[in-house]
């Protein structure tokens, strides 16, 4: 008989296995397997497949929802018995119920405009399955409660959630086995001015380069660092799980190590998210070491050839750390590399520099 090699036995295997399966968010995975790994038999590898984690909130795929319905031997049969892109039917029967006793359901695009959902991408785009995972686990909350109480759809949640129309788009798409192309926006057309051309004005002095003594953010207490949380667009829940995994009290800590703290762990997503996150990773055990190196080159590829020796102990100096992220989006990867090798890591005033060449 198979047995998957990702059923942990204690919490430290759970750890382990999650940050193997994904060092981007393992919090999130063990959040996903502690509601719902009892589903998938402790298989922490198929949680992983079946599950999402949205602004902290674990849900599963509809599929995955069916399986579970099917699994708990509560289900006679449930199929689609009408489907096109305005609307989804289907009937539900359980086994413990008499044969007469059916169940139907519908949702159309209709009730999907009273809700506000159409205007969203993935309903624009997928109308037939998005249609289908909605019917699907309308039914399966009504008819089998006793199998999925509580558990909601992937799709369900990012439609009900604060996010951006791609990132929301993106996960239906994966939630529910599809493709989608979500590419940039077009920008607006300038259009030109009929007004007359007016007499040209006195010619300015050469602008001068923006220069930067100190951070451009304000960290002087725990309330304007949660300002600057927001601004970032980190979610405060990701910042509260950070913190206390970090064991750290951010009302406690000076303006400086709020500075250092933000720069060093909240504002990388792989430092962030990370189960066991070591400000010191880089003088860590090789392997280790490795691990946590492709987790930012993971975000930030420009580091792909650098030293962790080199980059890590300068994450903690927030203009090196902002240098890095806008070189990351420069065409010139040359001299964007150039210029961080050469920046003392921290001065603004290369942060400025990098700035007004985007």
């Amino acid at each position: 008989m198979y047995q998957s090699i990702y059923v942990p036995k204690n919490l430290e295997e759970a750890k382990e296995i999650a940050t193997l399966l994904d060092n981007q968010a393992p919090l999130d995975l063990l959040k996903c397997h502690a509601s719902f790994g009892h589903h998938f038999n402790g298989d922490m590898g198929l949680v992983s497949t079946q599950s999402f984690c949205l602004r902290g909130k674990p849900s599963l795929n509809a599929d995955a929802m069916a399986g579970i319905c099917r699994s708990s031997g509560l289900v006679r049969f449930m199929k689609i018995t009408t489907w096109d892109i305005n609307h989804c039917s289907m009937v539900f029967a359980r086994s413990d119920e008499p044969q007469e006793i059916v169940h139907e359901f519908t949702y159309t695009m209709e009730m999907a405009d009273a809700q506000g959902l159409t205007k969203n991408r993935n309903w624009r785009q997928m109308p037939l399955q998005m249609l289908r995972s909605r019917v699907l686990t309308m039914g399966l909350r009504a008819v089998f409660p006793d199998a999925v109480s509580g558990i909601y759809s992937a799709d369900e949640i990012a439609d009900n959630t604060n996010m951006s129309d791609d990132e929301r788009a993106k996960i239906s798409a994966e939630s529910l086995g599809e493709e989608l192309n979500i590419s940039q926006r077009p920008q607006p057309m300038k259009v030109p001015s009929t007004r007359p051309t007016p007499a040209a004005p006195p010619k300015e002095q050469p602008k001068k380069k923006t220069q930067l003594e100190d951070c451009p953010w304000n960290f002087s207490n725990e309330a304007e660092f949660l300002n600057v949380c927001e601004e970032h667009e980190i979610p405060i829940e990701e910042v509260n799980q950070a913190t206390s995994r970090q064991q750290v009290e951010l009302a406690d800590m000076t303006a400086q190590e709020l500075e250092s703290f933000f720069f060093n762990v909240i504002i990388h997503k792989v430092s962030r998210k990370s189960w066991s996150f070591d400000i010191d990773w880089y003088k860590g055990e090789e392997e280790k070491v490795e691990a946590i190196h492709q987790g930012f080159v993971a975000e930030y590829p420009i580091l792909e050839t650098a030293s962790p020796a080199w980059y890590g102990p300068r994450l903690a100096c927030g203009a090196f750390v902002k240098s890095l992220i806008v070189a990351n989006k420069m065409e010139d990867k040359k001299k964007a590399i150039r210029m961080l090798s050469h920046m003392d890591p921290n001065d603004w005033n290369v942060f400025a520099s990098l700035l007004e060449m985007l």
